[in-house]
């Protein structure tokens, strides 16, 4: 049976309808792709560093198995909560605890002072190339900080941010992945120690 001109109408509208529809239902979608797409470099980062955190936590995981007392704790708490949990906010309590007794600058201290001598003595023993300039020169750097403090030491106290300072240019300085304190050497000091051995070398 053959359709008639008004049936075409409506089944052409109809088409068009559906077509309308479901266009406008999809339009929101490609600002939602656009945001969460993981080729950006946003989502890349915090999923970099997700993954990093879980990571970690799933080693520490493994070594809280092995004791005795953590997994035990774990399954009364919960499922959900895994011997790592426990460790790491015990650990992060103690440290706050630790932080308010001694203070930010103690820390800070004990921080940039341990690993800098145990990486010196190593490097001093394996003999490698520019330990000395690397070494000494950070040490001279953590020193001068001590001299500093001890003829103002209100910059522990009225400066909230000298501390902050100290640690992020220290920690830069003894990083292996920075090396500043032999960035610092090869700009500043030894061009002062070129100047000073000609100085002396003229008074001779």
């Amino acid at each position: 049976m053959s359709q008639g001109p008004d049936n075409m109408k409506a089944e052409c509208f109809g088409e068009e309808a559906k077509r309308f529809l479901v266009d406008s239902l999809e339009y929101p979608r490609p600002t939602k792709v656009f945001v969460d797409h993981p080729g950006s470099e946003k989502a890349d980062f915090k999923q970099q560093l997700i993954d990093a955190a879980m990571q970690f936590i799933d080693v520490v995981d493994e070594k809280c198995k092995t004791l005795p007392v953590l997994p035990d704790l774990a399954k009364k708490l919960g499922p959900q909560v895994k011997p790592a949990y426990i460790a790491l906010g015990t650990a992060g309590f103690v440290f706050f605890i630790f932080l308010m007794m001694i203070g930010f600058n103690a820390i800070t201290n004990i921080i940039c002072f341990a690993y800098p001598a145990v990486a010196a003595i190593k490097a001093m023993q394996a003999k490698e190339p520019g330990y000395d300039e690397q070494w000494l020169t950070y040490f001279m750097i953590f020193g001068m900080f001590h001299v500093i403090e001890s003829f103002y030491p209100e910059l522990l106290t009225e400066y909230a941010f000298y501390v902050l300072v100290k640690l992020l240019l220290l920690v830069w300085c003894f990083l292996p992945m920075s090396m500043g304190a032999k960035k610092i050497y090869n700009i500043a000091v030894k061009k002062i120690v070129t100047v000073v051995s000609k100085s002396e070398s003229k008074t001779e």
